[in-house]
C-alpha cells in the first residue's frame, strides 16, 4: 500500500502540468453544466414524454434544417461529453447525460428517453430545474 501512495505522489509531481489541465477542465465543464443543463432543461415541451410517438418535423428550408441538425448534434455531443465527465467530478452527470440524448439524433431516441425519464431522480431533477426557470411540470 504505501508504494502504490509513493508511485502516486511521485507520478503526481511529474505531471504537475497535466493535473492542472485536468483540474481547469473540470472547472470549465462544471461551469458549462450549470449554465447548459438549466437552459435545456426549461426548452422542454411540457407534453414532450406523454406523446404516444414524437411527431416528425417537416422543414421549410433544407439548408437552415441542416444546420440546425449538425448544431444541435453538436451541442447534445458536447453535453454528453461533459455529464461523463462529471460523472466522476462533482455536478449533474445523470442529467447532463440525458439532456445530451434529447439533442442527439439516435435510433431509439423515443423508447429510451421515456425509459429515463421514468427514473424518479431524473424527472424530479428536471422538474426542479423547470420550477426554477418558471416553466411548468414535465407530463409522463
Amino acid at each position: 500500500m504505501l508504494d502504490l501512495w509513493s508511485w502516486l505522489s511521485v507520478n503526481l509531481q511529474e505531471n504537475a502540468g497535466l493535473l492542472r489541465i485536468i483540474l481547469i477542465g473540470s472547472v470549465v465543464f462544471f461551469l458549462a453544466a450549470m449554465l447548459l443543463v438549466p437552459l435545456i432543461a426549461s426548452k422542454i415541451p411540457t407534453d414532450y414524454f406523454s406523446a404516444e410517438e414524437k411527431k416528425p418535423y417537416a422543414p421549410k428550408n433544407i439548408f437552415l434544417y441542416l444546420l440546425y441538425k449538425i448544431m444541435k448534434n453538436i451541442l447534445g455531443f458536447v453535453m454528453l461529453l461533459i455529464g461523463f465527465i462529471l460523472l466522476f467530478t462533482p455536478g449533474q452527470g445523470l442529467l447532463s447525460i440525458f439532456l445530451a440524448s434529447l439533442l442527439l439524433d439516435y435510433p431509439g431516441k423515443f423508447r429510451f428517453q421515456r425509459f429515463l425519464i421514468q427514473k424518479k431522480p431524473i424527472l424530479d431533477g428536471l422538474n426542479w430545474l423547470r420550477k426554477i426557470a418558471g416553466v411548468g411540470p414535465l407530463e409522463v
